[in-house]
């Protein structure tokens, strides 16, 4: 196989494969893909905790929980970070959420 100039071409072919495999993680969330260290990055816009469970269930990886910040409005958030592999490829997933919506759900 010959070797591939473009960096993010193998991240770009894990996508495509991810959701070709689960459609449904398009439905409620975003994609990047990272330039300078080629890797996916998803974010999780609807379902929150719900939907980052579903995404461990099908790439593995650890969930962190990161420290609390203050978004413009005042709003306290606090992501949500999974961090795994798919197909050779270092992804994350990332979701933000209120603290206060975090107490609720506990």
């Amino acid at each position: 196989m010959k070797p591939n100039p473009i960096s993010q071409h193998g991240a770009a072919i894990a996508l495509v494969q991810l959701l070709e495999e689960h459609p449904e993680l398009s439905k409620s969330m975003s994609w990047t893909i990272g330039r300078v260290r080629p890797h996916l990055m998803g974010f999780v816009h609807e379902g929150g905790l719900a939907v980052l469970n579903d995404c461990v269930g099908i790439v593995g990886g650890e969930v962190t929980v990161g420290a609390p910040y203050e978004q413009r409005g005042g709003l306290i958030v606090r992501q949500h970070v999974l961090a795994s592999e798919w197909r050779d490829v270092s992804l994350e997933i990332v979701v933000s959420l209120p603290v206060a919506a975090q107490a609720v759900a506990a």
